[in-house]
Parts: C-alpha cells; structure tokens; sequence
C-alpha cells in the first residue's frame, strides 16, 4: 500500500501514465485523433462542397430551362396577338396562299427551337395544331395531364416532368422507359382573331441533362431529391423508400421562374463513411496498443481495474434494457467523473424514451380503438334493416324513419376502410343524425351551414363531427332546444371549420381540462372531445387540432384547423386517362 502513495490518490491518469507511456498510447492517441479529426473534416468538407455545386448547377440548369420555356411563350404570344403580323383564318389551308401563310408560321415558330427544345406547337380547339408535324393531335388530346388542363386556360401552367406518348414513332406502353422525359409548359394563346383563339402553346424541352445531373446526386452521392410545387405539388423524387433522418444533410434551392423547391437530402452516414474507414483503422490500433497497456496496468492496478470492471458490468445491464441501473461513484478520479457522465447519460435516454413512449401511445391507442370498430357490421345492420321492414309493415313510420338514419349513422361510423373521408360525406352522416334529434325531440332546434360547397372535397378524418353535435345534445341543450352554426373556409392551404351552439355552455373548469394530453379519463365523459382532437393530431402533425372557447349559459365554439388535402384518385381510373 505504501507504493500507491507514490501516485495522487484523485488521479487514475497519473497512476497509469508510466504504463501509458510503456504502450505508446499518448503519442498514438494524439496523432491519430488529430489526423482523424483532420482528414475526416477535409472529406465531409469536399463531399458537402460537391454536393452543394451540383445542387446549384440543377438549381441553375431547371432555372434556365424554365426561363427560355417562358420566353418563348411570350415572345409567341406576342407575335400572334398583332393582327398585323399575323391571321390563321383556316386550320387546313385550301389556297396556296394559305399555305405559305401557315408554312411561315411554323417557320416563326421552328426559329425559337434550340438543341434542347423538343417541340413547340399552338394547339387549337379542335386538336389541329401548328408546328413540326411530328406529333399526334388525337394521341395529345389523351395525354393526362391535357384532359387535366380547364377548358377555359387563363393562365400559364407547368406540366412537370412526363413521358411524351403523343409523338409520331411512340408504339406502346413498353418504351416508355426508353423514352426520353421532357419539361412541360402551356400558356394560352392572347390572339383573340382567327383559328387561334382559344388555342395553346405548348413547349416541350428535353430534361436528358437534368435527369443525369438527377442520377449524378442519386447513384453518386447516395442522395434523394425531391422538387415540389408552391401548392406542395411533388413534380418529382428519388424512386424508391427513403427514411429522412435530422442528421441528413439539406440544400434547400428556390426557383425564380415558378417558385417550385428543390430539395437534395443527403444521409450523413453516406458523408461520413470516408472517415469511418479511417476511423476503423485508428481504433484497431489503438486497441491493439490499449490490449498492451491494460495487460501492464493489470499487474499493478487490481483496485483500478475491479472498478472498470464494475463500470463496465453497470452498461452491460443499461444494455440488456435496465435503464433503472446506476454506476456506483466512490472517487472523485477520472473514472468517477465517467460514471456521472454515465448516470446523466442514462438519465437523458430515459427522457428521451419517455418523449418516444407518449408519441407511440397515442398512436396504440388510434390502433386499439380501430381494432375495437372491426366488427362484422352486417348482422347489425341486417337486424336493424329486419326492425325497420317490420316497423313499416306495422304503420309505425317514425320508428322506420329513425332507424333508417340509423343506419346511416352507423353506416358512417363503423366503415373502417377510410380513416380520412371527404367533409362532404362526413356532413351526410351529420345530417342523419340531425334527422334522428328531429324524430326525438321534434323541429325545436336550428341548423345552419355555410361555405360547405367550396370546401366540400377536401378531407377530414371520420366520424369527427356526430360525436361534437351528440355532446351539444346531451350537454348543451335543453329537450333539444337551441342552434348549431357549421362553417368552413379555406385559406394559404389551411381548413378551417367552426361549430357553434347557444346552448349552456361549459364552465371554465371543465373547459380547462377538455383538451389535456396529462389529464387521466377513468370514465366516457370528455373522452369523445378529446379522441376527436386525437384524430386530428395524429392524421396532421400535433399542431393541428381543435380550440374550444365557451361562456356559460350564451354557447359553446369550437374550431378546427387542418391542412387542406384532397382524395387522390385510384391509379387504374389514372390509366384511363392516359
């Protein structure tokens, strides 16, 4: 024992440096981190240089392409709509004087071409169009973005990247992968004489380069892109499944022309995989040279090392999942210091798996409630359809109305095929159950809706209104005496819906507590409010969902926000359209 006094009794790094120095573990250790933390820093720099270059030169090229598109629009538009320069009076030309007229057109309009132009055409309503005569009319009149086109354009629209199949030589659905992708543009003709009004100029330019500057980001940096329109539009994204991760890398470019948003994500993993390499050779050494060092360290150092060892088995039991275990921290040395750094690690991933377990407990819980709706409803619904025949057959017609909106409801209600339905349904099943309060307590309550029409297709999570409307009955109203206002709108991508009643109100308490994600709900009372919320949380991101304002005995106002999303159509109905 007298030995050990020898070394500072608050050092572990002074009681071993000899051993330390015997390995060569400080020179090891200091030139290898610096030449890790060095050539790591200079790989991660000239990857992350490289792939903000070759996001700028997409940004650039999409920009330029979009810029000549445009031009061209305009300087077209601007020809034909003077009179003076130029009138088609007939799509097919029957004078030879005609058709010099329209052969000079389709010169004008070849002369803004450029290698990477595809094809410039005016398309007039009929079909017929002028330019190179190397497409189809009919087959254009297929495509699907053309029947997506309003009859009446009044403004410039872009089509995206697509597969031209309206071009002369195009033979079936298999080339499709061997043709060349193309930018599209349509603005509608300003010429208000001749065969051209009404037509539209549409400019195809070949996206070739763009989709090898696309590959480049792709297979060469391992790097998803993505382009979105100012509606959120996707025009285009990496194919296949990509988990976005905080630690990715991100270059955000905005295009001037149409406001779209390029967007190149790449993994941090992919930047650093250079200096992993590196790394797995330093840390091979450098355990090579602590297998020496500890080999040394044991022969005069049992106490220090039973206290590794005793660190050591507390992670291994952290690993296993017994996140309750905590080092034991004796000394104030260097290994004390780690077990408190140690201890405040664990602490910190059990919050974070805390913050994890409340996310997923509320999507359990969207689960479980939606396993408990899977019951077979058609012995439901064939018994209550048996009820309402013989209630007819009996005279009792108010009991066959009732159980007819009945049905309804549950119809509604017990379809777990759809989790988001357009409001437009939703406000069917409100209505059935409107016409049941009637049959219950007669023609004693108002029900009034406004701006449904505009806002109609756009989607709302199921069975979210009747259970609003059930509470108003049994909690606002009296015998069903009162009114209920729904009104919706629209605005910069969001939804807005308000449900009113002058009925009793609610009392601050209560209020209070309606909404608390902390609140423990041992019974149903509040629990229809809150799971409705829930829904829209869970559909929309946690900033959506519902305010809920109230003054006692004047009525009850509760608004809903969401984010304006519309049913996206079947792919098979997409193929007929192509």
């Amino acid at each position: 024992m007298k030995s050990w006094s020898l070394f500072p009794r608050r050092s572990i790094h002074a009681k071993l440096l000899a051993f330390m120095l015997i390995a060569a573990i400080i020179p090891l250790i200091t030139l290898g981190s610096m030449a890790y933390w060095k050539s790591s820093m200079v790989v991660r720099e000239q990857f992350s240089t490289s792939g903000e270059y070759i996001a700028t030169q997409l940004q650039i090229q999409i920009d330029n392409y979009l810029s000549q598109m445009r031009y061209m629009a305009y300087d077209i538009n601007t020809y034909v709509s003077d009179p003076t320069l130029v009138v088609m009076r007939e799509e097919q030309p029957k004078t030879y004087t005609g058709f010099l007229e329209q052969k000079n057109f389709e010169r004008y309009l070849g002369a803004h071409r450029n290698l990477d132009t595809k094809g410039i055409f005016i398309v007039t309503p009929s079909g017929y169009f002028f330019g190179e005569n190397v497409i189809n009319g009919q087959d254009l009149m297929r495509e699907w973005w053309w029947k997506g086109l309003p009859a009446k354009l009044d403004e410039e629209r872009w089509i995206g990247f697509y597969t031209p199949r309206h071009y002369v030589g195009f033979q079936d659905e298999a080339e499709l992968r061997n043709q060349e992708k193309v930018l599209g543009l349509v603005v509608p003709v300003l010429s208000g004489y001749g065969v051209l009004k009404d037509s539209r100029i549409l400019i195809e330019m070949k996206a070739g380069k763009l989709f090898q500057l696309f590959e480049q980001l792709e297979e060469d940096m391992s790097a998803y892109v993505t382009i979105t329109a100012k509606n959120g539009e996707l025009i285009y994204q990496t194919a296949g499944t990509f988990v976005q991760q905080e630690s990715d890398v991100v270059w955000n470019k905005p295009l001037e022309s149409n406001n779209w948003m390029i967007q190149v994500r790449l993994p941090y993993e992919q930047m650093n995989r250079s200096a992993e390499v590196m790394q797995s050779f330093f840390i091979a050494a450098l355990i090579l040279s602590a297998v020496l060092a500890l080999l040394l360290a044991y022969l005069f150092s049992r106490r220090i090392t039973g206290k590794i060892k005793r660190l050591q088995e507390t992670m291994r039991l952290v690993g296993t999942g017994e996140l309750q275990t905590r080092a034991e921290v004796d000394t104030e040395d260097e290994l004390g210091r780690l077990g408190v750094s140690f201890n405040q690690m664990v602490r910190r991933i059990q919050t974070l798996i805390a913050e994890v377990s409340r996310t997923e407990q509320l999507k359990k819980e969207a689960e479980l409630r939606a396993v408990h709706y899977q019951i077979n409803p058609h012995l439901l619904f064939n018994t209550l359809n048996s009820i309402q025949w013989k209630a007819r057959l009996s005279g009792s017609n108010e009991i066959g109305n009732m159980l007819y909106h009945l049905i309804k409801v549950l119809e509604g209600n017990l379809d777990i095929t759809q989790e988001l339905v357009p409001l437009e349904k939703e406000l069917q099943t409100v209505e059935h159950f409107l016409e049941i309060q009637k049959l219950r307590y007669g023609h004693v309550f108002q029900y009034d809706q406004t701006g449904v029409e505009d806002c109609s297709r756009y989607l709302i999570p199921r069975m979210t209104l009747q259970p609003l409307l059930e509470n108003i009955f049994f909690h606002a109203f009296e015998d069903g005496h009162g009114t209920i206002r729904i009104s919706v709108s629209e605005k910069e991508g969001l939804v807005t819906l308000l449900l009113q009643d002058d009925g009793a109100g609610i009392v601050p308490e209560r209020l209070a507590k309606l909404l608390d994600p902390d609140l423990e709900r041992s019974s149903k009372r509040g629990l229809g409010v809150y799971n409705v919320d829930q829904k829209f949380k869970l559909h929309f991101r946690m900033e959506h969902g519902m305010k809920i304002s109230s003054v006692r005995g004047e009525g009850t106002t509760i608004q809903i926000t969401w984010p304006k999303r519309e049913e996206i159509p079947d792919e098979h109905q997409g193929n007929d359209c192509g």
